[in-house]
């Protein structure tokens, strides 16, 4: 039986990656894009390099306008009521070059916007359709804490935030047996648009992060509660 998934910022980097790889694993995918023409033109790429049209349905979503996101919420309930995997790559990573007294709380607001507030407003627009197919959250997050080496102020802030969303959604889930369950995948550093394509020993292609990342999604385990680090161990797990 044919499965489906909604990933946000399908269109490139990571995420055009995860649906690559899950549209191979047989999985129907719905590309989530700002725009319906981005997530069109992702579509057509994919049916290019060999993959069924048939793996993939479209939808506009744009993390900074809440409209979008409730729309994309009742088209998939309308069209797509099997939804099973919502994976929230989508983000942005505001000035990761910028020092940390250089930071405007308006720097901080724009990143909380989208990868906070606009995150945890596709899981509420989702989570009915989810709710019905035992359904699982994913999302792409960040390290749980800072270094010297890379502590982007802004973009970390976003995502500190973002894994105690996780966190306590999860915790919610557990106490009140719902069911769904929601985690953190925590990829490592990754040489996409966002940071320019940086190289380094450090850095993993969007290839080999997508692999990581479906292989956790494919795995048949129950990752309730967790933020899952680049080499695939548990950074944090809530207690049930």
């Amino acid at each position: 039986m044919t499965q489906t998934a909604l990933v946000t910022g399908a269109n490139r980097g990571i995420g055009y990656e995860i649906t690559r790889q899950l549209a191979n694993h047989g999985w129907q995918v719905i590309i989530a894009a700002r725009t319906l023409n981005k997530a069109t033109e992702a579509t057509n790429q994919l049916v290019a390099s060999g993959l069924d049209t048939a793996h993939f349905d479209q939808v506009a979503l744009d993390l900074n306008d809440a409209d979008s996101i409730a729309q994309a919420g009742d088209d998939v309930a309308q069209h797509h009521p099997d939804l099973t995997l919502l994976v929230n790559n989508a983000g942005i990573a505001g000035d990761m070059e910028k020092r940390a007294l250089a930071t405007t709380p308006a720097d901080l607001e724009a990143t909380l916007k989208v990868n906070l507030l606009g995150t945890m407003a596709v899981i509420q627009a989702m989570a009915p359709t989810l709710r019905t197919n035992h359904g699982r959250i994913a999302n792409l997050t960040g390290p749980g804490s800072t270094t010297v080496w890379y502590h982007p102020l802004a973009y970390s802030v976003s995502k500190y935030a973002l894994n105690g969303l996780i966190q306590n959604m999860a915790a919610d889930f557990i106490q009140h047996q719902e069911t769904l369950s929601i985690f953190g995948l925590f990829p490592g550093g990754v040489s996409t648009d966002i940071n320019h394509h940086q190289q380094g020993r450090f850095m993993k292609s969007v290839e080999e992060a997508g692999q990581q990342i479906v292989d956790i999604l494919l795995d048949g385990q129950d990752h309730n509660g967790q933020i899952i680090g680049p080499d695939g161990k548990v950074l944090s797990q809530v207690p049930e």
